[in-house]
């Protein structure tokens, strides 16, 4: 997916998940020295975080579900066919 050169790990010091964000983040949000403002994915809220000294704990955003909802993506034709008639067999009308 993307390299490890690119992404930067930040714990959120507000509800305490760790989540890997991109540089363009950097980029484009308001800061002061190494300390970017930015919203934290988790929980929305906003502060300042370190972009320069990544963070060494293990990913806790996003959660497990919405992982295996990406991995989901990555199915073939047939079996995103036969998801999708699965799902439909429970949707009310």
């Amino acid at each position: 997916m993307t390299d490890g050169l690119t992404m930067v790990r930040i714990k959120c010091k507000k509800c305490q998940n760790v989540y890997e964000t991109g540089l363009g983040t950097a980029f484009i949000s308001p800061h002061v020295g190494p300390y970017h403002y930015v919203k934290c994915p988790a929980c929305g809220k906003r502060g300042f975080a370190n972009f320069y000294s990544s963070v060494k704990d293990p990913v806790t955003w996003p959660p497990e579900e919405r992982q295996q909802e990406v991995a989901a993506s990555e199915l073939t034709e047939e079996e995103l066919e036969q998801k999708r008639i699965e799902e439909s067999k429970y949707e009310k009308a």
